[in-house]
């Protein structure tokens, strides 16, 4: 069949076109979504067809990998697209043109390339990750598609650019004609979503209310920390993306401090010691929860407040649950500015008049998973590969190149076994549409119009089955290889045997692909909830020993992304409370690394006032655990000492000083709740000689 330019656009066709389907059948959008890729594809074809590209198919599977519901996400992975490909061409350029002689040693860089990609990619989030992967299984489709003849692996490079800016210009043009829905403005809404349920939480905590548990509490972190992705999206539809999304990220970091805050003071509320003037006094400070016109005057009426407790009780002063009460107050509202500020930079693309002092938010990285999942994809290939060189039958080498893509693109995924079993799924049912389509519907048409209205029904069906969840692999496998299985050509191919003979070799690679994912080396929920337990133990020895990080929002990130990793495992297994306690138990001892860092962090700037430098610095030494029960003693007698002195400082170095004490008493309460687990665990550290003479 020779397939024409088309003539005229079809979009006119579908405008005003609604389709009387169940409401709540499929998610909003659906139809849009599926209508701007088909005609991304129908757009790409042609461009193809019409460019006389040697594989033009390859046009159309760049639109259905770059399908995605927002024109961010789009525009962002066709960049990093892009940009893997051509990494990917350079280096297959690289190992032929140096051996192209040795098919084994050959074979064996591909595949320690892909192993290299792998890794990289399953420590990388978002479209970095899927470039990583890309720049990896484009080797081996440029490379091992000449593995029989070199010298036209230039040509072949040439030709899969070629094709790949055709798809990503194509999606683009599209997704523009039609205005698709913006990251940024779902970026925007979750943020306001975000903050209100923050927002809510913390108007619960300081009325002394019930506040979401734990796991609630760390699922809500999780969606803060989710929004980064939402940010990297919409960088690529802003101008000014750099300001609007420094103000995204400052209210992100204070959410995150809020929700720490609020759980907080629901912890010291539950204990019943705080006095009813302070208690009084703070939630009039804090009113309904809109912030404050000035954080700075009610962070002095707080420190104020704890003078007056001291002038009132000389004898005692405030107790440290009411100082601890009042500092994460005062941080409380001055997160909330923060977080206004931010949203509002956001929004409006101006500076936040507020800003937090500190922006990273970092993730949990998992090096054991990325070096297994290195180690499925360096087995796997290895094995589709010894098995080509033994059948010595060259056609082989395509079920190997589809072996190296689905391996490498589901390391991105943390279920693997999902991914397989959407290979296992999805490619045998991408080569039963294909042969309908090419053997029952394409012989009776001859031109690009009669081919995008076959190919219509397929890819609706692929976006629908992308769009939800729990068949997302499934449709990922069967959308984007239908191309492939196709055979789109210039000049299309009826014989059967031709696609018989094409097609037994990507089922081939889909029970490879099945094999590696499934049966080699499975992930493992409990052993990798384990490793994350075991950061956690490495972590607060460290801290124990004073050599822990200091606080921040990367820190306080990453505490909430183990949490939210370690709920993502639990998810997998079977529904037991021991699963509960188990996350509540390694969330308090990741808390308790936390408070410590926070702790150390303020009585080194507490240090730097000259009035309290001696009871700072006799507090930091506190702070370093080998015992508990001496620590907890000499812990609370510090910050005792550390409180009572610096009842007299001005404003501002007084709220350092109560920000030192805060911590130090969260700190206390942990060790307190966490005495048995530490022992059992054997978290602390043996005393040194230093320590002892001390």
């Amino acid at each position: 069949m020779s397939i024409q330019h088309p003539a005229a656009s079809t979009v006119g066709f579908w405008k005003g076109v609604r389709l009387p389907l169940p409401r709540g059948m499929f998610p909003p959008g659906w139809f849009l979504f599926c209508l701007r890729t088909w005609l991304s594809a129908v757009l790409a074809l042609s461009t193809a067809f019409w460019l006389q590209l040697s594989s033009p198919g390859s046009a159309a599977v760049t639109v259905m990998i770059l399908a995605q519901p927002l024109r961010g996400q789009v525009l962002s992975k066709a960049v990093y697209r892009l940009a893997g490909t051509m990494i990917g061409a350079f280096v297959a350029l690289f190992l032929t043109a140096c051996f192209n002689q040795e098919r084994g040693v050959f074979l064996g860089g591909v595949a320690l390339w892909l192993t290299l990609c792998t890794i990289i990619g399953t420590l990388e989030k978002d479209f970095r990750a899927y470039a990583a992967m890309l720049s990896g299984y484009t080797v081996a489709i440029v490379g091992i598609s000449c593995i029989d003849n070199p010298a036209a692996a230039f040509d072949v490079t040439v030709n899969r650019v070629s094709a790949i800016i055709v798809g990503i210009a194509a999606t683009a043009a599209v997704n523009d004609f039609f205005g698709s829905p913006t990251a940024f403005e779902k970026l925007a809404a979750n943020l306001h979503r975000t903050a209100d349920m923050v927002k809510r939480i913390a108007r619960e905590a300081i009325a002394g209310h019930g506040i979401p548990d734990e796991t609630a509490c760390a699922g809500l972190a999780g969606e803060i920390i989710a929004l980064t992705s939402q940010a990297s999206f919409a960088k690529t539809e802003l101008p000014d993306a750099h300001v609007r999304l420094a103000g995204a990220r400052s209210a992100m970091v204070a959410l995150l401090e809020m929700l720490s805050c609020s759980r907080a003071i629901a912890a010291v509320l539950r204990r019943g010691e705080i006095s009813g003037p302070v208690l009084n006094h703070i939630r009039t400070a804090f009113g309904d929860g809109t912030p404050v016109v000035s954080p700075r005057q009610a962070v002095h009426d707080l420190e104020d407040l704890a003078r007056e407790a001291h002038a009132e009780e000389l004898s005692r002063g405030p107790t440290l649950d009411e100082a601890w009460l009042i500092e994460r107050s005062m941080a409380l509202l001055s997160d909330a500015r923060w977080a206004a500020d931010g949203i509002d930079a956001f929004e409006n693309g101006r500076r936040a008049r507020t800003t937090a002092p500190d922006l990273k938010i970092d993730q949990h990285q998992d090096v054991i998973a990325a070096l297994l999942a290195g180690l499925r994809t360096l087995v796997g290939f290895t094995v589709a590969a010894g098995l080509c060189v033994i059948s010595d039958i060259p056609a082989t080498y395509t079920a190997l190149s589809q072996v190296a893509i689905i391996l490498t693109l589901a390391a991105t995924t943390y279920n693997a076994r999902g991914f397989g079993m959407g290979a296992l799924i999805g490619t045998p049912l991408a080569v039963a549409v294909a042969a309908v389509i090419n053997f029952g519907v394409l012989p009776h048409g001859a031109d690009m119009p009669f081919l995008a209205m076959a190919i219509l029904p397929v890819i609706f069906a692929a976006c629908l089955l992308l769009l939800n969840p729990k068949t997302a692999t499934v449709g990922f496998n069967a959308g984007v290889f239908f191309f492939v299985i196709l055979g789109v050509a210039n000049e299309q191919n009826y014989e059967p045997s031709a696609f018989i003979d094409r097609n037994v070799l990507y089922l081939f690679s889909a029970i490879i692909i099945f094999i590696s994912l499934v049966l080699l080396l499975p992930p493992s929920a409990n052993r990798r909830r384990f490793r994350v337990a075991l950061t956690i133990g490495h972590d607060l020895r460290l801290q124990f020993e004073g050599h822990g990080e200091q606080a921040g929002s990367a820190l306080i990130s990453r505490h909430y992304d183990r949490l939210c990793r370690i709920l993502e495992w639990n998810s997998y297994l079977p529904s037991n409370k021991a699963k509960t306690r188990v996350f509540m138990r390694l969330s308090s001892l990741d808390e308790l690394n936390v408070e410590l860092a926070r702790a150390r962090r303020h009585l080194q700037r507490a240090a730097t006032i000259p009035a309290i430098r001696a009871d700072a610095e006799a507090a930091y030494r506190s702070t370093i655990i080998y015992n508990i029960d001496a620590a907890v003693y000499r812990m609370r007698h510090k910050a005792r000492l550390l409180l009572d002195h610096s009842i007299t400082l001005p404003h501002g170095q007084m709220a350092t000083a109560l920000a030192a004490v805060s911590a130090m008493v969260g700190a206390i309460r942990l060790l307190e709740h966490n005495r048995s687990a530490l022992h059992l665990y054997d978290l602390l550290p043996l005393p040194d000689q230093r320590w002892k003479a001390t």
